[in-house]
């Protein structure tokens, strides 16, 4: 819903398999009423288990504490795919950042030492504790 403003409430729970109710109860700080509609805030607060590589290839677990956390992670992880297709100025934005006190990886010989361990890596987990 945050991406796509015109998606309700309704099809958004539906498009996960969920009934509205409960994304009401479970996040109800997440979403604003306003006559008689559901819309997401721009934000939220809330906590979630992400993963991202460190320097030698291994998922590093990075406890976020909103989606604009959630959301950079996301962006570090779509430009170093796009370095490892070619682009070499994809990561000169994250040099030297970290999100959520880890420390990004961008050094170019690193992440060549790395990509084949980065082939299998997932942003999440699933709750059985393997790969999403």
């Amino acid at each position: 819903m945050r991406s796509d403003p015109n998606l309700s409430l309704t099809h958004a729970s539906k498009l996960q398999g969920v009934k509205p109710e409960t994304v009401r109860k479970y996040f109800p700080s997440a979403l604003n009423e306003s006559k008689g509609k559901y819309r997401a805030t721009k934000s939220d607060r809330y906590a979630a288990t992400l993963y991202v590589p460190d320097a030698h290839g291994n998922s590093v677990a990075v406890r976020t504490r909103s989606s604009k956390e959630r959301e950079q992670l996301g962006r570090y992880l779509r430009d170093l795919g796009r370095y490892l297709r070619g682009n070499r100025n994809a990561l000169a934005s994250w040099h030297g950042k970290k999100i959520a006190g880890v420390e990004l990886v961008t050094a170019g010989r690193t992440i060549v030492a790395i990509e084949p361990a980065l082939s299998d890596f997932v942003l999440y987990r699933s709750f059985s504790g393997g790969d999403a």
